[in-house]
């Protein structure tokens, strides 16, 4: 962050132009530890999705505030809130345990019915890290069960990277269950 700028307050700022400049600065930086996948340090996620909170919360008082902002100013503050809520929802919200869960994945859409048995290789309070096969899109709704269980949960799919020619590595999220995997954080 800029020496002479805190986020929690725009009257902090020399200028409307300063907060924006700093704001841009800190999303990049932000962005930056996420390509490095720089999520390990649950201390540092939390201070990261706060200030993200921030940047979203005063650019969007900002614009509501101040009746003289050029076009360019109001555009560059929805895109402070637009990318500053793109971000928070790329960091995570606690912790990570390493398991390996037999599950069942169901996805149906329009186009698509499909199961599949895989591990689950990851898990959180709020979802799950695991590999399949079929074509699955993010933002898509999924099913999953537990074979060891039997439990059921609705997921939405909010990463996927594919690592080779037949696997996808996705990123689950869990928005109606908490601690679906029964364990101790």
């Amino acid at each position: 962050m800029g020496k002479s700028c805190s986020l929690g307050h725009i009257g902090r700022c020399r200028t409307l132009k300063h907060f924006i400049q700093t704001c841009y600065e800190h999303l990049e930086e932000c962005a930056e530890k996420f390509k490095e996948r720089d999520q390990t340090d649950e201390i540092a996620c939390d201070r990261r999705r706060r200030s993200l909170q921030k940047i979203v919360e005063q650019s969007t008082a900002t614009s509501l505030t101040h009746g003289d902002l050029s076009n360019l100013e109001r555009i560059q503050l929805l895109d402070l809130v637009r990318w500053g809520g793109d971000l928070i929802r790329q960091t995570r919200r606690g912790p990570r345990k390493r398991v390996s869960i037999p599950v069942r994945l169901y996805l149906q859409s329009s186009s698509l019915t499909c199961a599949e048995e895989t591990l689950v290789r990851e898990v959180s309070q709020h979802g799950a890290a695991l590999t399949c096969s079929f074509r699955i899109i993010v933002g898509e709704l999924v099913k999953m069960e537990r074979m060891d269980t039997g439990e059921r949960v609705e997921g939405i799919v909010v990463w996927r990277e594919r690592r080779d020619d037949t696997t996808l590595h996705l990123g689950l999220e869990f928005p109606r269950c908490n601690n679906f995997w029964r364990l101790h954080w």
